[in-house]
Order: C-alpha cells, then structure tokens, then sequence
C-alpha cells in the first residue's frame, strides 16, 4: 500500500520578539522610536504651519495699490502687484481647519482676508488681538504696519515696522515697506539704507530694487538708478512701473534728446503698455516723446 502524501501546511513564520514595524529592535528601545515617530510628526505638521504663515505675509500688502497724490518731484511708483495680487484676484477662502479658532494665527488670518476686502478697520481689530496672544510675532508686526498705513496712520505703521525688524533684522519686505514710508517722507539716506538691506535679505525682490531706483534718481545718481531699474524689470518683466521709470529716466535724465536713449524710452513704455494696456503714465510718456517734451512724473509710492 502507497504512503499518501501529506498536505502541504503553510507555517506562519515566527515573529521576533525584538520585531517592531518589521524592524529588529529590542523592546527597551521601542519607546524611543515612537517618541521619535511623534516628534517628527509634529515638527512636520509646525513646519508646514509656519510656510503657509509665510507664503500668507508675502501675498500681504506689500504690493497692493492704493491712491496716490500726486508728487510732481518724484518718479515712480511700486504699487505693482505681483500676478497672485492683481486687482479683482481673489483670495482663497479660509479652510475651517487651518488654524484653532481663537489662536494667534487665526486672527492674523482673519486680519488678511479682511484686508484684501478693503475692511481695514476690521483687519486692524484682528491684528490687535492677534498681537496681544503673540507679543513677539514679526509677521502680526508687518502686517500691522501693512493695515496702518492704509488708514493713513503713518506713524503708527512705522513703529510696527521697526519692531516687526527688532524681532526679525533681515526681513526683507519690511525693510521694503519702511522705506516706502521714508521715501514719502523725503529721508532720502533712510529710505535708501532700508532698500538696501531689503536687497540684500532678498536680492531679487524687485519693488525694492525699484525703490532703490527711486531714491537714486531724487540724489541725482542716474547710472546706478538705471541699474536698480533695469534689476527689478529683470526680475519681473511685467513690472509696468518699472519698465516706465526706466523710460522717464532715459527721456528725462540720462542724456535727454539723446536719439538712442528716446528709441530705448518708446521700448520702455511700450513694454509697460504690453502688461497693462492703457496704463496711463506709459501713455503719456509716448505722448512725450512725440511732442519731444519732457512727461509729468509718476506720482509717489504709497505707504
């Protein structure tokens, strides 16, 4: 008689008592390695936390325009917004689940929606509580500054400019928006020192470049304006106020009536005029050109 083959019976394999995660590790590390898991799951989450804080403050303000009076000893204008802050962009609504309702952080978004709402009074209150839960916030301090300045209380939005750069010294869009208020102002040396730094923190910001560019100008130091122009419209080719600074600087300043620098000019202002048809300061530097006569200057740059 036959032997009948016995069945083939899979056998679980035997797990380690050392085994953790399908790693070999002995118990008395295993706290460890969980205690790990929890940290770097929670720096994670801190980390992602703080980029969308700091991608929120670099959409804030700093670019958006406001009416400017006009200043018929100055030239230029850095009110361009970058593309995400064009007027009529809208912004993303607030996810319910961003941040813990009654934190810092949540009042401090709240106060951006609401200033890209135009409600600045609101925006203000926000900012206020937001400063009392987080006294040593640079972002809450720039932003206050920011709110301020459009309310048209100067001073106010200076001092949270430099306390916003007390906490953080090479923060480079409130070095920006400092100068701004300081070129307003007519502190030429100051303005520039703050554009510099902002530079410097940030070499291609290019509002700043063009402020420094500005600034150059009102000290009579044409060449190195031109430089600061041509940086910020290398930098952000449809920068529509850069792009007609440099043309009112080639018309005006660097050799005017100079045949050259008048077909550089039209480039210029034909430029601006390719990103914002209609632009009215471009529009009158061509009207300059054909009349070979000097352009009313851009208005200043606000707060």
């Amino acid at each position: 008689m036959s032997k009948q083959p016995k069945p083939f019976v899979k056998t679980k394999p035997q797990r380690s008592e050392n085994s953790l995660f399908g790693l070999e590790l002995p118990r008395k590390y295993r706290p460890f390695l969980i205690i790990l898991i929890i940290l770097l799951a929670l720096a994670g989450t801190w980390l992602a936390s703080q980029q969308k804080m700091r991608s929120l403050q670099e959409r804030f303000s700093a670019g958006t325009p406001v009416p400017a009076q006009s200043a018929p000893d100055s030239i230029g204008n850095n009110a361009t917004p970058s593309p995400a802050e064009a007027p009529g962009t809208e912004t993303s609504p607030l996810e319910s689940n961003v941040f813990e309702p009654g934190s810092a952080d949540y009042y401090l978004y709240e106060a951006i929606l609401l200033y890209h709402q135009q409600n600045f009074n609101q925006a203000l209150e926000n900012l206020l509580i937001a400063q009392e839960k987080a006294p040593e916030n640079e972002v809450v301090y720039f932003n206050l500054g920011a709110t301020l300045a459009q309310l048209g209380r100067i001073s106010e939005a200076e001092e949270a400019y430099l306390r916003a750069l007390e906490i953080l010294p090479r923060y480079a869009e409130a070095h920006n928006n400092l100068g701004r208020i300081l070129l307003n102002k007519d502190e030429l040396e100051k303005a520039q020192a703050h554009f510099n730094k902002a530079i410097e923190a940030a070499p291609r910001n290019a509002p700043a470049h063009n402020n420094l560019g500005i600034v150059l100008v009102r000290l009579q130091q044409s060449a190195q304006a031109e430089k600061e122009f041509l940086s910020a419209v290398e930098i952000n080719p449809d920068y529509t106020e850069a792009h007609v600074n440099l043309g009112y600087l080639y018309l005006t300043t660097l050799n005017p009536g100079d045949s050259a620098h008048l077909t550089k000019a039209e480039e210029c202002f034909r430029n601006a005029l390719r990103v914002s048809p209609g632009f009215e300061p471009a529009l009158k530097g061509l009207e300059a050109l054909d009349r070979a006569q000097a352009p009313e200057l851009l208005s200043r740059p606000p707060e």
